[in-house]
C-alpha cells in the first residue's frame, strides 16, 4: 500500500521511471527546435513576457531542453537547470507548493491520465500555479501550462514539456487551482476544452465549505435556482453564484450535479 502511494506522488513516480529502462525511440521528440527558435529571438520584443520553456525528461529527472528566456524569468542560467535537473527545482520550489503538488495535484494528474489512451496523452494540457525562488531570493507566482508529449505503452508519462509565465501580478498563492483542457493543437499548448477545473488549499481549513456555503447548499440540493436562492436568504443573485462557484472548485465539480453527490458523500447534507 506504501508502494501504491509513494509510486503515484510526483518524486514518487519520478524515481520509479529512473529505475525502468526505455530506448532512444521511445524518447524521441520532433518540432520543437523552432518553438525554440522563436523563444530565444524574441526576448529582446518580449522582455519579462515570454514564458521559459522546457522540456524534462522523467526517465532521468533531467531536463533535456531549457530556454533562454528563463533567466529573465527567475535569473538562473540555462545551465544552472541543465546540469542540476530536479535537484535545483526541488530546492527552489516553494515548500508548501512543492508538497501540494508531490502529494495531490500530480496524484490528479496521474488519475486522470490513466483514463486516456497513451497515445492521446499530448492532447491534454494540464496548467496549474505555483510560487518558486528567483536568484534574488524572491518568491514569484509562476502559470505552468504543460503536456506529456510521450508515454510508454502502460500510460506512463515519460517526457513533460510544458511553458511557465510571470503571473505575480494576477495570480494569489492560494488556493492553486489546476485546469485540464483537451487540444487540437499540442504543438503550442494552444487553448481547448476545459476537461476539469480543482481547487488546492495549501491550508487544509481554506478547503472546507463555510457555514454561508452549507446553507446554500441545501437549497441547491432541493433544487433551487440561483435567484430562488437569494430571495430566501435576503442575497444578491451576484452572491449565491459566487459562493456556488467556490464550492464547486472546492470539491473540483463541474456541475450541481457533482456538487451534491460530493456533498452526500462527504455527510455535508
Amino acid at each position: 500500500m506504501k508502494r501504491k502511494k509513494d509510486t503515484n506522488s510526483w518524486l514518487g513516480y519520478i524515481n520509479h521511471i529512473r529505475q525502468q529502462t526505455y530506448s532512444r525511440e521511445q524518447l524521441q521528440t520532433e518540432g520543437l527546435e523552432r518553438i525554440l527558435h522563436f523563444a530565444d529571438v524574441s526576448n529582446s520584443v518580449f522582455s519579462h513576457s515570454i514564458p521559459w520553456i522546457y522540456l524534462l525528461d522523467y526517465t532521468t529527472g533531467k531536463y533535456t531542453v531549457v530556454s533562454k528566456s528563463m533567466q529573465l524569468l527567475l535569473g538562473y542560467q540555462c545551465s544552472d537547470f541543465i546540469k542540476d535537473g530536479l535537484s535545483l527545482t526541488l530546492d527552489k520550489y516553494q515548500k508548501d507548493h512543492l508538497r501540494l503538488f508531490n502529494e495531490e495535484i500530480f496524484p490528479d494528474r496521474l488519475s486522470i491520465l490513466r483514463k486516456i489512451p497513451p497515445a492521446e496523452h499530448p492532447n491534454y494540457v494540464f496548467s496549474y500555479n505555483f510560487r518558486f525562488q528567483t536568484k534574488g531570493g524572491r518568491y514569484i507566482n509562476l502559470l505552468q501550462r504543460n503536456c506529456f508529449i510521450k508515454s510508454d505503452s502502460k500510460g506512463n508519462p515519460l517526457l513533460s514539456f510544458g511553458v511557465i509565465t510571470n503571473v505575480e501580478h494576477f495570480k494569489a498563492d492560494n488556493p492553486v487551482i489546476q485546469v485540464v483542457e483537451k487540444v487540437d493543437n499540442t504543438h503550442f499548448l494552444g487553448a481547448g476544452n476545459q476537461v476539469s477545473k480543482k481547487a488546492y488549499y495549501i491550508h487544509k481549513e481554506d478547503s472546507l465549505f463555510t457555514k454561508r456555503e452549507k446553507e446554500i447548499l441545501l437549497y441547491v440540493a432541493e433544487g433551487l435556482t440561483s435567484k430562488a436562492i437569494s430571495r430566501k436568504l435576503y442575497l444578491s443573485e451576484h452572491t449565491v453564484i459566487a459562493h456556488r462557484r467556490n464550492m464547486m472548485e472546492k470539491c473540483g465539480a463541474g456541475n450541481a450535479t457533482e456538487l451534491i453527490t460530493y456533498a452526500v458523500k462527504n455527510q455535508l447534507i
